[in-house]
């Protein structure tokens, strides 16, 4: 996972490639937590566009509901998710924390991330 942070744009983007596991997707709170420009206010994009296989479980996407967020209930947060199984595990995550994140978004494209944050797009 390559984290950045966009201090002008008060953005993290978390971007998952390759083969990807349950740790990796329950480990993203600390690496976010923990790197020095990180505020609470910023939105994030968790971008799962470069995954080519693993396997996220259900437990795991359970697990990471009941963590904590790190961000304020204010801060916009938006999964990318072009391949349906990620799509539908993100979806499920949606549901799972609507009532403490309500804005939570899961799109196919980190062009749409981008539009729903207000953001221009990377195109």
């Amino acid at each position: 996972m390559q984290l950045t942070i966009d201090v002008n744009e008060k953005l993290v983007v978390a971007t998952y490639s390759g083969e990807i596991n349950d740790a990796e997707i329950l480990d993203l709170v600390s690496q976010i937590r923990f790197h020095p420009d990180f505020h609470s206010s910023f939105s994030l994009i968790v971008d799962f566009s470069g995954v080519t296989d693993g396997t996220i479980s259900t437990l795991a996407v359970q697990a990471r509901s009941r963590q904590g967020s790190i961000l304020s209930p204010a801060s916009k947060r938006v999964i990318v998710a072009p391949q349906a199984h990620i799509f539908g595990l993100a979806r499920m995550f949606e549901g799972l924390v609507e009532q403490g994140r309500p804005n939570l978004v899961v799109v196919g494209t980190v062009d749409e991330a981008r539009k729903v944050l207000g953001l221009k797009e990377t195109g």
